[in-house]
């Protein structure tokens, strides 16, 4: 005959074991859904992105430099002529944002090469 205890203690195990890789299981399931909502993010930003493959980074960056420092011109313009209150914390604002675009577009490009 058999031993309840050791029956009772079979059980317990086997109802850890499986309690265990239900989580498991939960876990994998919720880790996919947030990596396709990754993945699905980082497409629409890539489709921003110019899909010219022949700049390098440092291109990139130079021409966000150039484009926010074209910008901050045309806002310093619009100054002088007086059609526009354009303040330094504007002019900054424009640049870091500039700055900001070229490196997501740098990371962004360093993540298409890597991938490919």
């Amino acid at each position: 005959m058999s031993n309840p205890n050791k029956d009772l203690e079979d059980l317990k195990k086997e109802a850890a074991r499986r309690a265990k890789e239900e989580a498991r299981k939960r876990l994998v399931a919720k880790h996919e859904v947030e990596i396709s909502e990754l993945e699905a993010e980082n497409q629409e930003k890539e489709k921003a992105l110019p899909k010219n493959n022949d700049i390098t980074i440092e291109e990139a960056k130079r021409r966000a430099a150039a484009a926010a420092k074209a910008k901050a011109a045309v806002l310093a313009k619009q100054k002088r002529e007086g059609t526009e209150e354009v303040t330094e914390e504007e002019k900054e604002k424009a640049k870091a944002e500039a700055v900001a675009k070229a490196k997501a577009a740098a990371l962004a490009k360093q993540k298409r090469e890597g991938t490919e």
